[in-house]
């Protein structure tokens, strides 16, 4: 890694604030106007290949020439630019607080309500580009900055579109493969209907803490987006509305058609979700959850991003003495853990056993394959404290909350083993 400059032009660098594939942007000082900015300069090793060289200096040009012509509260303003320097850079509005990237995982999602916020002030800054014939097809939380105050600000339009013939377009696959619609991976005609496809990953991920479409490869996440449906939102956290629900999937519908007609429908279907979601626990309350799932014994060797990725998947519910958790004979789809308090297991109306806070109860339903039968009723000894989780949303969550799920179900069934094994020996004596 190349060591950060003392300045670059007239510009005094003060620090590196990131880099990407094509470039490094570093936080500077204006000393004639006694502000902050960022300059984003290309990568010099990028240069000195010529026909990349050619490719990266047009990447630059065409940000300067089409965020040069916007102003949006919502986009990031250009200060200045110089072309003909080695490397080239841009100098931009310094946007001070952080990209979105950092609420993508399960224990970092943003509340709810400042998703939508974000994601309708992401509509409105998009419409105003639409209605200067830009697509901006790199859409991606990296690419939108959440200033300290609360504000949005979209960035990165070098690989902008723009429908106006005002700058040479680049041919190929432009973005990031993870957010690309299925027309934009199939290289055929963008409209404003691919940005609302990847806003709408955007807004899966920012929501569950996974992106719709997770391959091993980019090629294998290129196929999932044009030939498989994602799972619904409400899979991975029950709790979101169905409104909601229902907006995400029309943002990644496969055609273009299918999705909404134009920025305002989508800008409208958000506030509309907006008033159906229920305020969601509040962070201490959420806290609390997180160290009640910490705090089992079920759980010692799960992460923090896996307890975090469990709470938004179930939901913690209260239950009086007496409850039926689960009854004999019936379909069996979620399983629970036991929070706090104690239960009893019957069959036939015959005491099995009692069960106390920190273990799991049901996890056949997720163990066995296909439809499961309960094979014993479940009823609550005392008040108890539950977190419900369905076997499919298990089943779709990330790869390592699954493996945490499956070591620690083998754990504690061997333990059960062993218990069984001896109460069978004492009573042989």
């Amino acid at each position: 890694m190349s060591s950060t400059p003392l300045d670059i032009g007239k510009y005094q660098i003060e620090r590196e604030l990131g880099r990407g594939a094509s470039g490094v942007v570093y936080l500077a000082h204006d000393t004639f106007r006694d502000n902050w900015v960022a300059i984003k300069q290309v990568h010099p090793h990028l240069l000195l290949d010529p026909a990349q060289a050619i490719k990266y200096r047009r990447l630059l040009h065409n940000e300067a020439v089409l965020v040069g012509q916007i102003n949006h509260p919502h986009i990031v303003s250009l200060i200045d630019v110089n072309e003909r320097a080695h490397p080239p850079y841009l100098v931009l509005e310094y946007v001070q607080g952080h990209s979105l990237e950092q609420h993508t995982k399960p224990d970092t999602l943003l509340p709810v309500p400042e998703v939508l916020d974000i994601a309708f002030k992401c509509c409105n800054a998009l419409e105003y580009a639409h209605l200067h014939g830009l697509v901006h097809r790199d859409i991606k939380p990296a690419n939108i900055l959440l200033r300290n105050d609360g504000e949005v600000k979209l960035t990165d339009f070098g690989a902008a579109m723009s429908q106006n013939g005002d700058v040479t377009q680049l041919a190929g696959l432009m973005g990031s493969p993870a957010y690309m619609s299925p027309e934009q991976i199939r290289e055929e005609k963008l409209t404003q209907q691919s940005d609302m496809f990847s806003l709408g990953v955007v807004l899966y991920e920012l929501l569950t803490g996974q992106k719709p479409f997770q391959g091993d490869s980019d090629y294998a996440t290129i196929y999932k987006i044009g030939a498989e449906e994602p799972a619904s939102i409400r899979v991975l956290r029950p709790e979101l509305p169905r409104e909601l629900s229902e907006l995400v999937r029309t943002a990644l519908a496969k055609k273009p058609t299918d999705r909404f007609a134009n920025w305002g429908a989508f800008a409208n279907a958000i506030y509309g979700a907006n008033g159906s979601v229920v305020t969601l626990s509040s962070q201490i309350t959420e806290l609390e959850q997180f160290q009640k799932l910490r705090r089992l014994d079920f759980m010692r060797d799960f992460s923090d991003v896996a307890i975090w990725e469990t709470l938004r998947l179930g939901r913690i519910r209260k239950l009086e003495r007496g409850t039926v958790l689960m009854k004999e004979d019936s379909i069996g789809r979620s399983f629970y853990l036991l929070l706090e308090g104690a239960v009893k297991v019957t069959k036939k109306d015959l005491a099995l056993t009692k069960l106390k806070a920190g273990v799991s109860i049901g996890e056949m339903a997720y163990l066995q394959p296909g439809e499961n039968v309960r094979s014993a009723t479940v009823t609550a000894e005392t008040d108890i404290s539950v977190l419900k989780l369905k076997s499919i949303s298990v089943k779709q969550a990330s790869v390592e909350l699954q493996s945490c799920f499956d070591k620690a179900f083998i754990k504690m069934l061997v333990t059960r083993l062993i218990a069984a094994n001896q109460q069978l020996s004492e009573w042989d004596l």
